[in-house]
């Protein structure tokens, strides 16, 4: 009897052990997803010619919500963003859906409009990607409401944090060639956005196998550092010694599989303003600020204590420390158009136009 309450009391023990380890073992796959990938310190030349005579093309991001003002018209396109997935297919209930005509009404005439999906719910998008039936029918909506407003192409913008199993790297290559084909059968183009630290961090993007079934790849240039991260730029121009990696390198990696003409780099113009401790590491998450937002309270004037602003040479982004009213530290990092005319340049030398 005393070695059955023994065995028994071992099972609990090795249950309860059991449970602990795969909670352990959940929450490090989570912080896996965010953590860099490592690369060779050398830098491999780009499998693609260069063409630093490229005619540079400007485009504009317009998010739904942007629409009460009107649209410069110094860019060559315009995307708007856009029409949202469900998992009956495109929302057509949904603000982005209903605010179509307002956008096409604004667009300056004679320019490209190209109508952006936006699929960036992970659960929403993991239930359509392993249903070819949903699938078809995400790509019919939205290849009909591109036609019916008169938009030039398409961007899928499929944004997702899961683990890179050789199933949804694949499901996410064959959904994109199915868009792809069908696009061109309407006689509209196909483009997919693709995160910037997609060859840093752990993303299940088949780049070499995507490039051939798109016409451009937007790479989102911003965002490196997350708001519920450390502080840090919004993507570095240089300096991946002391950032882990940075502009210069992503283009590299891209260029290895997607030739410069397909290639468009998207720059965020805004900031994350992070409380910190007193070795700089954040202890809440950041809060975005816009640009206009960060002109107000610290570049006209800064009214807070120990407030100091700096633009930093490797990643040519600004940072802005200060201690607010309760005495809290603060870390700002934020791109503006200086810092994107420095990255601009660099992708000019490399033939991103």
């Amino acid at each position: 009897m005393k070695r059955l309450s023994l065995f028994l009391i071992a099972l609990i023990v090795m249950a309860v052990l059991g449970i602990s380890l795969l909670r352990v073992a959940k929450e490090k796959v989570l912080r896996d997803l965010a953590q860099p990938v490592a690369y060779p310190s050398i830098t491999v030349a780009p499998t693609f010619p260069v063409d630093a005579n490229a005619q540079v093309e400007n485009s504009l991001f317009v998010p739904y919500w942007t629409l009460n003002s009107d649209l410069d018209a110094e860019y060559d396109s315009y995307i708007y963003f856009g029409v949202a997935v469900n998992p009956d297919g495109i929302a057509m209930n949904e603000a982005g859906a209903v605010n179509i005509e307002t956008f096409v009404e604004k667009v300056p005439a004679g320019k490209k409009k190209l109508l952006a999906v936006r699929m960036i719910n992970t659960q929403t998008n993991l239930a359509i990607l392993k249903d070819p039936v949903k699938q078809k029918k995400v790509i019919s909506e939205a290849l009909s409401s591109a036609k019916q407003h008169g938009f030039d192409g398409v961007v899928l913008d499929l944004e997702l944090s899961a683990i890179p199993f050789d199933s949804l790297v694949q499901q996410i290559s064959s959904f994109s060639k199915s868009f792809y084909t069908d696009a061109h059968k309407n006689n509209v183009s196909f483009s997919m956005t693709m995160y910037g630290d997609t060859f840093y961090r752990i993303r299940p993007f088949d780049v070499k196998t995507l490039a051939k079934s798109t016409d451009e790849v937007y790479i989102m240039a911003y965002d490196f550092h997350k708001s519920n991260g450390n502080p840090g730029p919004n993507f570095p121009l240089k300096g991946r010694g002391t950032y882990g990696y940075d502009m210069d390198k992503m283009i590299d990696n891209f260029l290895q599989f997607v030739p410069g003409k397909k290639l468009t780099v998207i720059f965020g113009l805004y900031g994350y303003d992070w409380v910190v401790d007193k070795g700089g590491k954040a202890i809440e998450k950041g809060q975005p600020l816009t640009n206009h937002e960060i002109q107000q309270k610290f570049l006209s004037e800064c009214l807070y204590t120990n407030c100091s602003v700096k633009r930093h040479n490797e990643s040519q982004e600004t940072e802005v420390r200060y201690t607010d009213e309760e005495g809290k530290d603060h870390i700002v990092w934020f791109e503006d158009m200086k810092s994107v005319a420095e990255k601009q340049k660099l992708l000019k030398q490399k033939g991103i136009s």
